[in-house]
């Protein structure tokens, strides 16, 4: 029997070898678990062409799967579109009428089965020619050196933040007048910053908040905190509160805010603890109408590290996007998949607490 063994082992690692041979030239990579993965895929979908008919009456439709264990097989109204993939992204372009009624029916590599359906509406508004003269606005917020030595300094705030600026100009239509970059801010400075914006932005406007640093969070008192550069561990009182930041959430008119924050124990400001996905992207245009006050953070009340894997993948789904619109719960999901199996920390997105959420969505639009 011992002699077997070696013989066997040689034969099995052989065999695995030649396997994972046969998926040279793919462009996905062979995705291999040994824990069972139990969560269904996703599914998604955006209007082309702003959900107006064609020529032909029919309507464009992007369809988007996703499961960080891979595909197995995808079926719309009953036409098989995959079958034996290994891809844990894929995407389908199609057409329907008016009032069409979609059936989509996705399994995993593990089994795991989703069914998702809506109705396709023709879009009666645009977005992009809309008589609305909406502006885009973005406050980023980066500390990465602290006056008092008891917090560490940190390496990736700033650089995070620039490249996020960088990505707006260049993807997403934000114009660099509308986009105020501060580094290593002081308490003073976002009082002033908050300020300013409730005055500049309008209730047809998107704001986009990006704070990068140092949080705490009081477990005895239940607050939390973002650490402005001048904070002093001895005094509390240059610390920057929570309920503050939802104050000045709440008092700025804008249409759609959006609060992404990479911080430690950043999660303290969702209206509840237990967050969920609506994935509500079938119709843009009646998410663009609702107003909306969403936030995105790394983590929930738990440390996130200096070298940011929820920036890197947040940055790369931006980036890498082909989608002409792209919700923040699109962004936050895809963010969330490539997280699951590359950090210990747990992302988080839902409404603001207090602040006039309706039930809308913050939608990066492509530039033309």
């Amino acid at each position: 029997m011992k002699k077997i063994l070696p013989v066997i082992v040689a034969l099995f690692l052989i065999h695995s070898l030649v396997w994972a041979q046969e998926f040279e030239g793919q462009s996905a990579p062979v995705r291999v678990s040994m824990i069972r993965d139990t969560e269904p895929p996703q599914v998604f979908w955006v209007y082309r062409n702003e959900g107006r008919p064609n020529s032909a009456g029919r309507i464009g439709i992007d369809i988007r799967v996703l499961d960080q264990a891979g595909i197995k097989s995808v079926t719309i109204n009953g036409r098989e579109r995959m079958d034996g993939g290994v891809k844990d992204s894929v995407g389908f372009a199609v057409e329907f009428y008016n009032e069409d009624e979609v059936y989509v029916n996705v399994v995993d590599n593990f089994g795991n089965a989703k069914e998702k359906s809506f109705i396709v509406k023709a879009q009666a508004a645009t977005l992009a020619g809309s008589k609305i003269a909406r502006k885009n606005y973005a406050l980023l917020l980066a500390v990465n050196d602290y006056a008092d030595s008891s917090f560490p300094t940190l390496t990736g705030p700033i650089q995070d933040a620039t490249a996020l600026k960088n990505v707006l100009i260049k993807k997403y239509g934000f114009e660099d007048a509308n986009i105020t970059l501060i580094k290593n801010p002081k308490s003073d400075d976002l009082d002033v910053a908050f300020e300013a914006l409730r005055y500049k932005v309008t209730s047809d406007d998107m704001l986009l908040i990006f704070y990068a640093g140092h949080g705490w969070f009081d477990q005895d008192a239940k607050i939390g905190y973002w650490l402005p550069s001048d904070a002093s561990k001895a005094n509390k009182s240059r610390w920057f509160r929570n309920s503050t930041l939802v104050e000045n959430i709440g008092a700025i008119n804008s249409k759609h805010t959006l609060l992404i924050a990479d911080a430690c124990f950043s999660g303290g400001i969702f209206a509840t603890r237990a967050v969920t996905i609506n994935n509500a992207t079938a119709e843009i245009s009646n998410l663009m109408k609702k107003t909306s006050r969403k936030a995105m953070t790394s983590g929930k009340l738990t440390p996130v590290p200096d070298n940011s894997v929820f920036m890197k993948y947040l940055l790369k789904t931006l980036e890498e996007n082909e989608y002409e619109f792209l919700p923040s719960e699109d962004l936050f999901d895809s963010v969330r998949m490539s997280m699951k199996n590359n950090s210990e920390t747990k992302p988080a997105y839902g409404e603001i607490r207090n602040t006039g959420d309706e039930g809308g969505n913050f939608v990066f639009v492509q530039k033309k």
